[in-house]
Parts: C-alpha cells; structure tokens; sequence
C-alpha cells in the first residue's frame, strides 16, 4: 500500500483541489457543494466552484485532499456541522447533537478511478480525523451509502467508519473525539 499525506484544503493548496476535481472523472459538477448552499442546483459548475473557492478563502474547513507525492489523489468533505447550510432542514441526517458541542460531518469521498483499491480512502479518513479534532471537534459525523439507503459510493462503506471506531446509531455513524 503507498503512503499518503493528508492535507486540509486551505487557499495555498487551491490548485491541486481545482486539479482534482477538474481531472477526468472528477466531480466538477457539483463542486461537493450540495449542502454547502441553499441555491445549489440552480447554479451553473463555475458558479460552484467560486462559491467554493470563496469558502476556502474565508478560511472556513471544506476538507482534505489526499496526497500521492505531490499529486493530489483523493478528496474528503469533512466541515463543521453548521457550514453544511441545507443539513439544518434534512431529515435523512438531523442534527443529534446539542448545538454547543462542536460537531463536524464526513458527507463525501473521491478518488480517482486508478487510485481506488490502494488504501486512499481509508488515509482520507484517518486525516479527516486528525483535522476535525486539531480543530476542537468533539463528534465527526458520517453517513455511509450502505446504512443510509443511498445507491451512491461516494459516502464511503460503513466497513470503513467502523474501522477507525465509528459507532452506528440509525443512518448515522459518530465518532467521540478528544481536541487536541
């Protein structure tokens, strides 16, 4: 298995996000900004992009990139619960936790198609961890495909979150952390 570097996605690494997502196969038509923005699907892909480009410029999480040397080879959305601006009204993942306690939430996973099966989301997650609780996460929620009756992949197994102490409560898998 290759040795990946997990960094937050910050306004110096910009670049390499925009490489990844605008790669073949990537995920530029949403730009991973589904719950990010009330007006979402009204919005045209650069649109998306600026939106999410302003995000990272005021410096607010939106999450890791994976590193295979320098190349970025996987993305994870991990992001205090409240910058998820459309999970305030979901039914599928209400908010368990009182709103004092800082919670952040994994909603999606990319990894290019030559690099699946090699270890990357796994190493996503585990530095999704890291930063969450750097930040002064207390809980890390997580929505895996398997458990919440979505047909898409890219919210991860349930396998995977179980691995790194995930516990399961309905739909929704949770973490207790300690900040760092």
């Amino acid at each position: 298995m290759a040795e990946f570097v997990i960094r937050p996605v910050t306004s110096t690494n910009w670049a390499d996000f925009v490489a990844l997502f605008e790669a073949r196969g990537g995920p530029h038509y949403c730009w991973c900004t589904i719950y990010r923005l009330p007006s979402q699907p009204h919005l045209s892909n650069p649109e998306k992009k600026e939106a999410m480009c302003r995000l990272v410029q005021e410096g607010i999480p939106v999450g890791v990139l994976a590193y295979h040397g320098e190349k970025p080879v996987g993305w994870c959305s991990i992001a205090p619960r409240e910058t998820y601006l459309r999970l305030n009204r979901s039914r599928a993942m209400p908010r368990v936790t009182p709103t004092d306690i800082p919670t952040w939430v994994i909603l999606c996973f990319f990894v290019p198609s030559a690099y699946r099966g090699k270890g990357v989301s796994q190493a996503l997650l585990e530095g999704a961890i890291s930063c969450a609780q750097a930040k002064g996460a207390k809980i890390i929620e997580a929505y895996p495909f398997d458990t919440a009756g979505n047909s898409s992949t890219h919210r991860g197994h349930s396998t995977m979150f179980q691995r790194s102490g995930f516990h399961q409560d309905g739909h929704r898998w949770f973490l207790h952390v300690n900040s760092a």
